[in-house]
């Protein structure tokens, strides 16, 4: 009951001074946010949330670096050199605009050979529907023939949780990343999705369908691929 926005602004000033980013600000006064909340709905707290008169910062963290194909190709093929597994998750991504979590979480009953769709659960805006290209196709039948497992995807205790350090140790030695200081425009797996949307609008295909595509719940997402 004691703290107030003025303690909040406090707050803010300080992780600001000591460098912390936009993004874990926002993110910190989302979870003190959260906490009154809860106090509230379990009768621990009355009154105003104090997070209510406090100004969240609007970080701009999107990430807009993507690959021409020539760089897909030639990280796809460092990659095969050095873990079949990373190659083929990543060649999904791009072929297909799949998260790591959704990578990771695809079983193969999500896995249509017959219509080339995979159908993707439970992710960030709901379940929706993916397209196989003939050659993400082709890699998928590959691994089903020599799968022991429920997981597409799968590490040495089942599930595929953590990308593993061969994807960046890759892009260093491809040196995709050299004196770049700005993380939105530093390659990470997550570039293999832009990259997928990225040459979707440079086919011309429309930003409605992107969005369908990636799974946004609102085109202010996809909007970002609209400089392309």
């Amino acid at each position: 009951k004691d703290v107030s926005p003025f303690d909040l602004e406090r707050l803010k000033k300080h992780m600001a001074k000591e460098g912390q980013s936009p993004r874990s600000i926002e993110y910190c006064l989302s979870v003190i946010r959260q906490i009154f909340n809860q106090a509230k709905r379990l009768k621990r707290f009355t009154g105003e949330n104090p997070t209510a008169d406090v100004k969240f910062p609007k970080p701009d963290n999107a990430r807009m670096k993507f690959l021409t194909h020539d760089e897909a190709d030639r990280l796809l093929s460092a990659l095969r050199a050095r873990s079949s597994e990373i190659h083929d998750a990543t060649l999904l991504s791009l072929h297909s605009g799949l998260r790591w979590g959704e990578l990771t979480a695809l079983t193969w009953q999500d896995v249509n050979f017959g219509n080339n769709t995979l159908t993707i659960r439970d992710a960030k805006a709901g379940s929706r529907i993916a397209f196989l290209t003939e050659q993400a196709k082709a890699m998928l039948e590959s691994r089903k023939e020599n799968s022991d497992s429920d997981y597409v995807f799968s590490g040495r205790k089942g599930k595929l949780n953590i990308c593993s350090y061969t994807f960046k140790r890759t892009i260093d030695a491809l040196g995709f990343n050299k004196g770049i200081t700005d993380p939105r425009l530093k390659v990470s797996f997550h570039t293999c999705r832009h990259t997928y949307a990225s040459w979707l609008v440079e086919a011309g295909q429309d930003l409605y369908i992107v969005q369908k595509l990636l799974g946004h719940k609102t085109n202010q997402m996809t909007m970002r691929y609209s400089h392309v």
